[in-house]
């Protein structure tokens, strides 16, 4: 009787490996949609951090209440409106714990799956950035 050897199996992506910061100013009618993207991505993101530049629309306590209920965001209001992305991006960075950190815009939505493809590639070719 000849053993029967299994299928090999593509490696999967380690989990909580990614931080996903998501910056947004007065823009409460996206921002829900781009936080639940990246939350909706599974077990590779460890956290998504919210970073509101000092929005007058209501947006920090929008983001605030969905905290409350969903253990891997992290909402960062900044005091002062940056007057531009690189300021919260790098609030970001700072609060992010995960390995790998990924950008993403109030008025963007990522697509599923794309934490993982992207996550796999910087892995299976030892890369510091993938896009």
């Amino acid at each position: 009787m000849e053993a029967v050897q299994p299928e090999p199996q593509q490696p999967s992506p380690p989990q909580s490996q990614v931080s996903v910061v998501v910056i947004g100013y007065n823009d409460a009618a996206r921002v829900p949609d781009a936080v639940r993207s990246a939350l909706s991505q599974g077990p590779a993101v460890r956290e998504v951090i919210a970073v509101d530049d000092c929005s007058t629309d209501g947006s920090g306590e929008l983001l605030r209440r969905t905290a409350d209920d969903e253990p891997r965001l992290k909402v960062v209001r900044r005091a002062a409106n940056s007057g531009g992305c690189g300021t919260p991006r790098n609030d970001g960075i700072d609060t992010a714990s995960a390995p790998y950190v990924m950008f993403l815009d109030s008025d963007d939505v990522l697509p599923p799956g794309a934490v993982d493809a992207l996550l796999g590639a910087a892995l299976a070719h030892g890369t510091e950035v993938a896009a």
